[in-house]
Parts: structure tokens; sequence; C-alpha cells
């Protein structure tokens, strides 16, 4: 048996010849896919038009038995047969960027000799150069649900906390407390408003009604208001003592309130009865004396308007 052995550096020499160079390379190797990057898997397709027509066909499983490079690692090779066309099909692996050259390849032709392949060479592009890159460019990473309401949200209350502080700088802290002051003030000008309805409206509604309660209800309703309008507890004064009691508003007449109670214990402690008509008189008294602090307050200017202190009071509105 006749051995050729062609060395790397006599690739080009035997293929200088037109005769063999027109029977093995018919056409260009290529490689499947397009780019491969490191660590992808690959096959270099080489036609070796009708060199080898009369090979059987064969396929070599690896990479055990293959011949393999540091860099590149032969998975398959197959020698594929089409009509009198046969072309060399090689599955690799490859580690390492840039050209990548497969080791030689060797062969036994049965009853003829063996021939060494060619030195084939392969383009292995990185992912990390986008010059070599086919594919899209990698895609944005996804927000974890809720991201979007939480970044915004904390940028807008930001803001409002900056425009506040700024606020705050310019008017100063006896405005805010000013302000908090009439908005307490106007919030239980309305719950007794509020309240004044449903007593009427429970009270006509009512079959039997004990007109002395509601007119119990109604005294002690009042005077848990004035304890908060006023600053000083209300809770235990007679009809006489509103006379002494200390006002900076002149919405409220101590007159008034003197005429009220003093009316209300006449009708309570008479033993004389009382009429829906008296019940129905202290509630628009009431109602038309909340009407008149109401006005009174929207018609302040904020400035002048002074902070109310706490008080202890029994109950709440």
């Amino acid at each position: 048996m006749k051995k050729i052995l062609i060395p790397v550096f006599f690739v080009t020499l035997f293929f200088s010849s037109p005769y063999i160079k027109a029977q093995i390379w018919a056409d260009t190797p290529y490689v499947i896919p397009h780019t491969i990057f490191v660590g992808d898997r690959g096959r270099l397709v080489a036609p070796l038009g009708t060199a080898f027509s009369e090979v059987a066909p064969f396929v070599l499983e690896g990479p055990a038995g293959l011949p393999q490079t540091p860099d590149l690692v032969i998975r398959r090779i197959e020698l594929d047969r089409r009509g009198v066309h046969s072309r060399l099909l090689i599955d690799f692996v490859p580690f390492a960027t840039g050209t990548l050259y497969l080791p030689p390849l060797a062969f036994l032709i049965p009853g003829e000799e063996d021939i060494m392949f060619p030195l084939f060479s392969v383009r292995v592009a990185s992912i990390l150069n986008p010059s070599n890159m086919v594919l899209s460019q990698p895609a944005l990473p996804l927000a974890v649900p809720g991201t979007s309401l939480l970044v915004y949200g904390t940028g807008i209350l930001i803001l409002l906390l900056l425009s506040l502080g700024i606020v705050f700088s310019f008017l100063g802290p006896r405005f805010f407390r000013e302000l908090l002051g009439r908005l307490r003030r106007r919030y239980r000008l309305y719950i007794m408003m509020r309240f004044l309805r449903r007593l009427k409206q429970e009270y006509s509604l009512d079959k039997n009604p004990n007109t002395g309660h509601y007119l119990m209800t109604l005294s002690s309703r009042m005077r848990e208001f004035l304890s908060f309008y006023t600053g000083f507890n209300c809770q235990s004064l007679t009809a006489m003592e509103f006379l002494a009691l200390p006002l900076d508003t002149t919405a409220l007449d101590r007159w008034q309130l003197c005429n009220l109670f003093r009316a209300w214990d006449t009708l309570r402690f008479s033993g004389q009865g009382m009429e829906k008509a008296d019940l129905f008189k202290a509630i628009d008294d009431v109602t038309a004396l909340i009407a008149v602090l109401a006005k009174a307050e929207k018609e302040k200017p904020l400035r002048r308007s002074l902070a109310v202190p706490e008080v202890s009071m029994e109950g709440n509105l």
C-alpha cells in the first residue's frame, strides 16, 4: 500500500495542480451557521467534487478517536455522497475566538492509500465585539412588576415634599398652625350641622318620642361643640356662667348662649311638659347659630385667625 502524506506546508503545492483542484474543490467550503460564537456547535461543509466518488460514505462519531485541538473539539465527521459528488461534513465546537484551524484529518481509503485532507480553518466571532455580531442587540432587561409605579411614585413624593418645604419656608409655621385650626373648626361646624339634621329627622319619625331626652341630647352635644370652639370646658357651666365666658370672636354672643341654655333648662325642669314645636325651635336656634359661625369662619382672614388650643373633652363629635 502506497502512502501519500501531505504535511501542512505542502497543502498549497498539492492544490496548485489545476486538475486536482478542479477534481477536489468544485466549490468553496462554508460554515453553518454563518456566525459562530464560543461554545456554539457549528458545521463545516467542504464540497469534494468527484475526487472521492469511489470512497464509500462513512460517519465517525466523537469526540473520542477524532483529532482535537485545545481550542476546538470535533464532534462528528461524515462523508456524504450526492450522486457522483461528495462532501465532507465536520461538526465542531470552538472554545476560543478568532481564526481557528482544524487539526489534520487523515482517513484510510480501502485498497488505495491514506490521504490527509487539507488544513481547514473557521472564523469564531466574539459576542463582546459588535462588528462580528449578526444577531440582534440584547433585549433590555425586564423590570420587576410595580417598579415603574414605585419609581414614579417616589419621584412625585420627593417633589411634593420639596414643594411643601419651600412653601413652609416662605409662609412660616404660624401660617400652617392657623390653617390647620381653621380646617378643624370647619370640620366641627360641618359635623354639628349634620347632627342637627339627623336629630330633627329622627325626632320627626319617632312615633312616641321622648322630647325631654332629645332636648338633653341636643344640650349635651352643644356643650361639647362650644368646648372645642372656645377652648374652654363648657360641659358643667350653668346658663349664667356663660356670661363670664371669654370669647375671641364676635360671632358668639354671651347673652345669646345664656338665654339659649336658660330656655332649655326651663323646658326640661319646669314640669309643664314639652311640645314638638319646642324641640324644633331649639334645633332651629342652634342651626342658625352654627350658620352664623360658619359664615364668620369663611370671612375671617387666615392671617388673623388664631390656632385653637387643645382642650380635654369627655366625648367626641
